[in-house]
C-alpha cells in the first residue's frame, strides 16, 4: 500500500513534469505563434506602410497635379475673370449704349408719332382741300359756262356796240347831208350830233312864245330831221330825242332856268299838239315815245376863241338824239377796252 502510494507519487510527480513540460512547449508555441503573428503584423504593417507611402505618394502627387491643374485653372479663372471684366465693362458700356439708343429711340418714335399725326392732320387737311378743290372745280366748269355764255353775250354786245359805235358817225352824216340838201342852215355837232337852232330866229329877245319866223322855220327842219332819225335803217337805234333850251347868263340862273324850260317846252308843244301837221301821223306818234323837253339854263354857255362868252350864240334851242342803250353800250365798251388792255399786258 505505502509502495502503491510511493508509485502514486511518483506518477504524479512524472505527470506534474510532463504537464509543465507540455505548458512550456504551449508556451513557447503560443510565443512562436505571437512572434509569427507579430512578425507577420510587422510584415503586414511595413507592407501596408509601404503600400500606404506609396498611396499617400500617388495622393500627393495627384494632389500637385490638381494643385497644378486648380493653379491653371485659376490662372485660367483669373484671365476669364479679366475677360469677363473687360466684357463686363464692355456689356455695361454696350447697356449705356442701349439705353441712349432706346432714349433716342423713344425720341424719334415720340417724333415719328408726332409726324404721323402731323401727316395724318395733313392727309385730312388735303382731303379737305381736295373736296375743296373738287367743289371749286365744279364751280369753275360752272362759272366756266356762264363765262362762255357771258361771252358770248359780250361778244353779241360787242358787235352792237361796234354797229352803236358806227351808227352816231353815219346819223351826223346823214343829217348833215339831208339839211344841206333841203337848204336849211343848221350846223350838226360831228361829235354827238346835236343841232343848234339860235333863239333869236325862234323867240323874240326875252320871250317864250314861238315867233312866226320860229315856226316856219320849224316847219322847215323838224321834217328833214325826222326824216333821217325815223328812217327804216335809224329808227330801231334812236331811243330819245332831247329839246334843251339855253340861254345868256344875263340874269338870274333860276329866272333863267324858267325861261329856258318855257321855250324848250314851247317847241315841243309846237311839234306834238294834235294839230300840228308839218310831220306825218306816224312821226308825230314815233316821237311823242322819245322826245323830252329841258331847260338848262346858262349852265352850258357857247365860248369864243378867247375863252368869252357868245351871248347870241348861247341862246339857242338844241335837238338832240341818244340811240338805244347807248349809256350801258358805252360801259360794256370800256369794260371790254380795260379787259383787252388787260389781256394785252
Amino acid at each position: 500500500m505505502r509502495a502503491g502510494r510511493t508509485l502514486t507519487k511518483r506518477r504524479n510527480g512524472n505527470n506534474g513534469g510532463v504537464q509543465w513540460l507540455s505548458f512550456s512547449d504551449l508556451m513557447s508555441s503560443l510565443l512562436l505563434i505571437f512572434i509569427l503573428i507579430m512578425f507577420y503584423i510587422m510584415y503586414q504593417y511595413f507592407d501596408m506602410y509601404e503600400i500606404n507611402m506609396a498611396e499617400i505618394a500617388r495622393q500627393q502627387f495627384d494632389l500637385d497635379a490638381a494643385n497644378a491643374s486648380l493653379d491653371e485653372q485659376k490662372a485660367k479663372l483669373s484671365e476669364t475673370e479679366a475677360q469677363m471684366l473687360v466684357q463686363q465693362i464692355r456689356l455695361t458700356a454696350a447697356e449705356k449704349d442701349l439705353t441712349d439708343a432706346q432714349s433716342i429711340l423713344a425720341a424719334q418714335q415720340e417724333e415719328l408719332s408726332k409726324a404721323q399725326s402731323l401727316v395724318e392732320d395733313k392727309e385730312k387737311e388735303i382731303a379737305a382741300q381736295k373736296e375743296q378743290l373738287d367743289a371749286l372745280s365744279i364751280q369753275l366748269g360752272n362759272q366756266q359756262i356762264r363765262i362762255d355764255e357771258q361771252q358770248q353775250v359780250l361778244d353779241d354786245q360787242q358787235r352792237q356796240i361796234e354797229q352803236l359805235v358806227g351808227m352816231r358817225p353815219r346819223i351826223i352824216t346823214s343829217l348833215r347831208d339831208a339839211l344841206r340838201a333841203a337848204g336849211i342852215s343848221a350846223q350838226v355837232d360831228p361829235t354827238n350830233g346835236s343841232i343848234a337852232l339860235e333863239s333869236d330866229v325862234l323867240f323874240e329877245l326875252g320871250k317864250y312864245d314861238l315867233s312866226d319866223r320860229g315856226k316856219a322855220f320849224i316847219d322847215r327842219f323838224l321834217p328833214v330831221y325826222l326824216d333821217v332819225l325815223f328812217s327804216e335803217e335809224y329808227r330801231p337805234y334812236v331811243a330819245e330825242i332831247i329839246i334843251e333850251g339855253h340861254t345868256d347868263s344875263l340874269g338870274g340862273y333860276i329866272d333863267n332856268l324858267e325861261l329856258s324850260q318855257q321855250r324848250a317846252l314851247a317847241v315841243a308843244s309846237y311839234v306834238l299838239e294834235d294839230g300840228y301837221t308839218g310831220i306825218s301821223a306816224a312821226q308825230k306818234s314815233q316821237l311823242r315815245t322819245v322826245a323830252t323837253a329841258n331847260g338848262r339854263s346858262f349852265s352850258d354857255p357857247v365860248l369864243d376863241e378867247y375863252g368869252n362868252e357868245n351871248m347870241d350864240a348861247s341862246r339857242r334851242v338844241v335837238f338832240k338824239f341818244r340811240l338805244t342803250d347807248e349809256q350801258m353800250i358805252q360801259q360794256l365798251k370800256s369794260i371790254l377796252e380795260a379787259n383787252d388792255a388787260d389781256g394785252a399786258e
